[in-house]
């Protein structure tokens, strides 16, 4: 070897970064940065690769993605699936011999994951099976299908559960659904239970998410309530009035018409409509009951009126 060759000096390929890494990632992601590359005189981009190591593990390698117009080169990597924290170091060599490693820390971390139970019916008759959907979602939009979702009662104890769909609710990106049956208790009352989500059977870790909802149970129907509503002045039906029978709600139908079963009692009658009038009532329940419900319309406001005044 010649004095020259010992002497020479190393072609070193300076590195940095223009959109760093982000500084914690779901455990088993993909995640971004961007690199700006100087490269020494006599080397160049031309066959370089590009090796990202944690110690002694290799965790991508390949060719070195192309720079664009302003020399960003961007980088597209999967994190360690295993959650903590980690030293990376990316290197980048090129045909001439040039090359350069820049290190850098993320902390990977369990996938976040959040739980909603909704179509709650409310009440419910004492020891009657009804049903709710439930649904989980994690921040890695990972896939979910086939994932327990539990149900358990004020004091923990298991009442049901259900396996998540393969399809996403309409108009969600990542949310994975199901409809769970129940059988209602028979302390009558109000009860608040909780839908629970663990993760547990997924490969990547995830974090646990629980989503709690209430429900009134009553005693069984012993009569019917049938409610009319019709415009005073016209007797015509109403459609679409919402009806609140004490717990017991309804919306009238073409005819103007609810049938509600209740059991015995008292109970306060509220009618709304958005463009009528009416006035609440109390209905005591002894046998079959039919309620009828005159609504004033209400007038219509002029939009010239202040200006007419």
């Amino acid at each position: 070897m010649s004095k020259s060759d010992r002497t020479k000096t190393p072609l070193v390929i300076r590195l940095a970064f223009k959109s760093p890494p982000p500084e914690t990632v779901d455990a088993g992601a993909e995640f971004s940065f961007a690199m700006s590359v100087t490269w020494p005189q006599g080397a160049g981009a031309k066959d370089a690769t590009y090796l990202v190591c944690e110690g002694e593990s290799v965790i991508a390698f390949g060719a070195l993605p192309s720079a664009s117009t302003d020399g960003q080169i961007d980088f597209k990597l999967t994190a360690p699936e295993e959650v903590g924290r980690h030293t990376l170091t990316l290197e980048v060599r090129s045909e001439d011999e040039a090359k350069g490693s820049l290190a850098f820390v993320i902390t990977t971390v369990p996938h976040e994951t959040s739980l909603a139970a909704w179509d709650i019916p409310s009440p419910v008759v004492r020891g009657t099976k009804f049903a709710l959907k439930a649904g989980a979602k994690c921040t890695s939009a990972c896939a979910l299908e086939g994932k327990t979702v539990e149900i358990r009662d004020e004091k923990g104890k298991l009442m049901a559960s259900g396996a998540l769909g393969a399809s996403l609710w309409e108009g969600t990106a990542a949310l994975y659904w199901t409809t769970v049956t129940v059988k209602a208790p028979k302390k009558l009352g109000l009860h608040a239970w909780e839908a629970g989500f663990s993760g547990a059977e997924l490969k990547l870790p995830h974090g646990a998410a629980t989503a709690r909802f209430s429900f009134v149970v009553v005693p069984e129907p012993e009569h019917s309530v049938r409610v009319t509503v019709v415009d005073k002045a016209t007797k015509a039906p109403i459609k679409d009035a919402q009806v609140r029978l004490g717990l017991y709600r309804a919306i009238t139908g073409e005819n103007g018409q609810v049938r509600l079963k209740v059991p015995k009692g008292a109970f306060p009658l509220i009618v709304t409509h958005a463009r009528y009038d009416m006035p609440e009532a109390r209905v005591e329940v002894a046998k079959d009951v039919r309620v009828k419900v005159a609504a004033e319309a209400i007038p219509e406001e002029d939009p010239f009126a202040m200006w007419t005044a």
